[in-house]
C-alpha cells in the first residue's frame, strides 16, 4: 500500500511524496484491472482519501498514466546503468533485465502500464514510445554485443528483445504480493529462463566451470 501520511518537514517534500504516492498506487491499480476498467475513484480508495483531494497531484487519469510510464522506463534507465561494468554482452544482458524486472515489480507493484501506450494522448505517446524504442535498441545493441564476443548466439535480436519484453510485460497477469515468490526471486527465475535460450553454449560451459563446486 503506497503511504500517504508523512511527517516530513516542508509542504514542497509533502507535495512530492503525495504525488509519487498517487503515481505509485494507480500504477498498481492498472495493471491489476486494466486502464480502462480503472478509475480515480479507485485510487483514491485505495489511498483513502476523497477523489477531489488527487485533483491537487494531477489533471486527470491520462496524466497519471503518463507519469506511470515514465517512472516505468525510469527504472530501465536504472538498469542499463548497472549493466555498464558488465565483463561481456551476455553479462551486461544478464544484470540488465535482472535489475530491471525487480524494481519494476518493487517500485510500482505489478506495473503493466507501460503495456497501455494507446491510451495516452498523441504527444504524451510520442514520448513514451521514443523512450520505448531506444530501451529496445539498447537491448539490440547489447544482444549483438554479446554475439561478437561469443558470450551470446547470434539470434534476431529484435525478436529476441520482443520475447523477453513481452514475458516481462506480462507479469501483472499472474503476479501476486502475497504469492510464494519475492520480487527477488521472480527476477532470478526468469533471468535463468531468459538467458537459457541466448547464452552461447561455450559461455555455459565457461560460467559453469568457473562456479565452486560443492563438497561432496
Amino acid at each position: 500500500m503506497a503511504r500517504w501520511n508523512n511527517s516530513l518537514r516542508t509542504s514542497e517534500e509533502i507535495s512530492g511524496l503525495k504525488r509519487e504516492a498517487v503515481v505509485r498506487e494507480s500504477g498498481r491499480i492498472f495493471s491489476r484491472r486494466g486502464y480502462h476498467n480503472a478509475s480515480l475513484d479507485d485510487v483514491a480508495k485505495a489511498l483513502k482519501v476523497s477523489k477531489g483531494t488527487l485533483y491537487n497531484y494531477t489533471k486527470d487519469k491520462e496524466e497519471i498514466l503518463f507519469q506511470c510510464c515514465n517512472m516505468a522506463l525510469d527504472i530501465g534507465e536504472t538498469a542499463f546503468e548497472a549493466a555498464k561494468p558488465g565483463r561481456n554482452g551476455a553479462e551486461k544482458l544478464r544484470i540488465t533485465l535482472r535489475n530491471y524486472i525487480a524494481k519494476l515489480h518493487d517500485e510500482l507493484g505489478a506495473c503493466g502500464v507501460i503495456n497501455e501506450i494507446d491510451a495516452l494522448k498523441p504527444a504524451h505517446r510520442k514520448t513514451i514510445v521514443a523512450r520505448r524504442d531506444d530501451h529496445q535498441q539498447r537491448f539490440v545493441t547489447m544482444l549483438e554485443e554479446g554475439a561478437a564476443d561469443g558470450s551470446l548466439r547470434a539470434v534476431d535480436a529484435k525478436l529476441a528483445v520482443y520475447t523477453f519484453m513481452g514475458a516481462i510485460h506480462f507479469i501483472p497477469r499472474w503476479y501476486n504480493p502475497q504469492g510464494r515468490l519475492t520480487n527477488e526471486e521472480i527476477a532470478d527465475g526468469m533471468v535463468d529462463l531468459l538467458m537459457n535460450g541466448l547464452v552461447s553454449s561455450t559461455a555455459a560451459k565457461d560460467e559453469s566451470s568457473s562456479r565452486p563446486r560443492k563438497a561432496r
